[in-house]
C-alpha cells in the first residue's frame, strides 16, 4: 500500500472555524498552482509543536504560512534546515556555517493604543500616508521584534555563539504586503533618508537620526539594533512576499495550471540608476516571463551593526543585502528586485485553450537565443559536459534572454558526430539536463535542432523542471 501524502487542505476542525483566507486559498480555482506547491513544500516539513495545521488552518494562517515561505525558501536554495527544535524556528546551514532563524508577523492588535488610534490604509490621506510610515508602521514592526528579543533564544544550547535572524513579514492590514521595507528600517537602524535632486539630476541623500517612534501616548524607542540585548541580533530578514500569490507563481512556473489559468503580475521594482529616485514599473504576463522567479525573490537582510555575532553578507542567496555604512543605509541589490506586485490568477477552464490557438496567429512571443561563452555557461550551471564526459567535446553554449534555459553543442570524438543538451532548472534551481540528442551529421544540423528545441521549450510557461 502507497503512503499517503501530506495536504494541507483536508480540514482537521469544524468547518466553521476554518480561516477565511484558508478557505479561499482552499477552494478559488485559480490557486491550484499554489496548492500544489504548498502541498510539496509540506511533504518534507517537520512540526516540531504538533499543532501547525491545525493553526494553519484557524487562527494563525498568516503566521503559519510564513512559516511554510521561509520553509521553501532555505530547503529550495542550498541550506540545510534542522527544525528539530521547537524553539527557534528554524536551524539553517550553509557553507560550513549554521544560523538561528526566528520567523514572526506583525498581525492586527487587540488592544492598547494601536486598537483605538491605528489607522486603515485605505482610509489615509497623503499627509496621513507619510505619518503612519514614519511613525505607526515603525510600532507595528516593534511589538513582535521587542517580543522575540525577550525571549532570548540565543541562550539556549542549540543555539549558543550562532547568528541569531528575526525574519519578519505584515499582515495587519488587507493592504500591509504593499509596503516596502523603508519603516522597518526606520526603526531598526534609527535613521530617516531623504532624497532630493541636485542640479543636473543629481540625488542628494540626507540621513536624519530618528529616537522614537509615537502614536497617541504610545511611544517606541527607535534604533532597534542599539538597544540592550539587540547586539545577539545579527540581522533582520523583511519580505512582502511570503504570500498566496508567490506560491502560485512558483507552480506556474514548474508547469502547473498553465492551460486553464491566466496569470499576470504587476508591480514595482528596484532602479539601477543611482540618481533614479522612483522605482521601475513592470507588468508581464506568465506565459511569457522575462525571468525565472527564485523563492528569495523579495527578500530583503538588514545587517546590525552591533551584532557579536555577524552573518556574511552572502549567507542568505537572492536576498538584497542591507547595511549601514559610514552613517547611510546601503542596498546590494541582485539581478532584479521586487519592492511590491500584485498577481492576477483568473481560472479560464477551455476558454484558455482557444485563445491559445488565436494567440499564436495574431502575437509571436518575443524571443532571443544567443550564444554565450564557455565561462558564462559553467557561471550560470557549474557544470562541464566535457569534464564529466571525457569522450565529448563542448562547441557552442546558448542561452535565452531570460536565462531559463541554458544549451551546448557536443561532438563525439568517437563516433565523429554532433548533439546537443538543453539544461533547465529543477526545484533546487540547479541546472540539469533536460533534453538531449545526439547522431547528427553536422554541426549546423545539431544547432538548428537546438535552437528549434528551446524555442519549443520557450513557449511553454513552464520554467522549473523536477528531477
Amino acid at each position: 500500500m502507497t503512503q499517503r501524502k501530506k495536504t494541507l487542505f483536508k480540514p482537521v476542525v469544524a468547518l466553521g472555524k476554518l480561516h477565511p483566507n484558508f478557505k479561499r486559498l482552499q477552494t478559488a480555482p485559480g490557486y491550484e498552482p499554489a496548492r500544489r506547491m504548498l502541498d510539496e513544500i509540506c511533504e518534507s516539513f517537520d512540526d516540531p509543536e504538533g499543532n501547525f495545521l491545525e493553526q494553519f488552518q484557524t487562527t494563525s494562517f498568516d503566521a503559519r504560512f510564513f512559516e511554510l515561505y521561509l520553509f521553501a525558501y532555505f530547503s529550495r536554495s542550498g541550506f540545510s534546515v534542522n527544525r528539530d527544535h521547537v524553539n527557534p524556528d528554524f536551524l539553517v546551514s550553509r557553507t560550513g556555517l549554521t544560523v538561528a532563524v526566528e520567523s514572526t508577523t506583525v498581525g492586527p492588535p487587540t488592544s492598547g493604543v494601536l486598537a483605538k488610534l491605528g489607522k486603515k490604509i485605505s482610509d489615509l490621506s497623503e499627509e496621513d500616508f507619510a505619518e503612519y510610515q514614519q511613525n505607526e508602521l515603525p510600532i507595528r514592526f516593534g511589538s513582535p521584534l521587542f517580543s522575540k528579543l525577550k525571549k532570548r533564544y540565543w541562550e539556549t544550547e542549540h543555539c549558543r555563539n550562532l547568528p541569531f535572524v528575526i525574519a519578519i513579514e505584515a499582515f495587519h492590514d488587507d493592504q500591509a504586503l504593499t509596503f516596502s521595507v523603508n519603516s522597518l528600517a526606520r526603526l531598526l537602524f534609527g535613521a530617516d533618508q531623504t532624497a532630493t535632486f541636485m542640479y543636473g539630476g543629481k540625488l542628494k541623500i540626507d540621513t536624519n537620526r530618528v529616537t522614537a517612534h509615537s502614536v497617541g501616548e504610545k511611544t517606541v524607542p527607535s534604533n532597534f539594533f542599539a538597544q540592550p540585548d539587540a547586539g545577539h541580533i545579527s540581522a533582520v530578514m523583511f519580505t512582502n512576499s511570503g504570500t498566496i500569490s508567490k506560491f502560485a507563481r512558483m507552480g506556474y512556473q514548474r508547469g502547473i495550471g498553465c492551460k486553464t489559468i491566466k496569470m499576470v503580475r504587476t508591480g514595482t521594482c528596484f532602479n539601477p540608476d543611482p540618481d533614479a529616485k522612483d522605482p521601475t514599473f513592470f507588468s508581464y504576463d506568465l506565459d511569457e516571463p522575462p525571468l525565472v522567479e527564485s523563492w528569495g525573490q523579495g527578500l530583503i537582510v538588514l545587517h546590525n551593526p552591533n551584532s557579536f555575532h555577524p552573518v556574511p553578507r552572502d549567507f542568505f542567496v537572492e536576498a538584497v543585502q542591507g547595511y549601514m555604512e559610514g552613517g547611510v543605509l546601503k542596498f546590494v541589490p541582485t539581478a532584479w528586485d521586487v519592492i511590491g506586485s500584485k498577481t492576477l490568477c483568473l481560472h479560464l477552464g477551455e476558454i484558455k485553450r482557444k485563445l491559445a490557438k488565436i494567440h499564436q496567429y495574431c502575437r509571436a512571443p518575443r524571443l532571443a537565443i544567443g550564444a554565450i561563452t564557455r565561462t558564462e555557461f559553467q557561471e550560470a550551471c557549474g557544470l562541464s559536459v566535457s569534464h564529466s564526459n571525457p569522450l565529448c567535446e563542448e562547441h557552442g553554449w546558448f542561452s535565452d534572454e531570460s536565462n531559463a534555459f541554458l544549451g551546448v553543442i557536443t561532438l563525439d570524438k568517437t563516433d565523429k558526430d554532433w548533439g546537443y543538451i538543453v539544461l533547465a532548472r529543477d526545484e533546487y534551481f540547479q541546472f540539469r539536463a533536460i533534453e538531449f540528442e545526439v547522431s547528427f551529421p553536422s554541426r549546423e544540423k545539431a544547432l538548428m535542432k537546438l535552437q528549434h528545441k528551446m524555442v519549443r521549450l520557450l513557449s511553454s510557461p513552464q520554467r522549473i523542471f523536477p528531477q
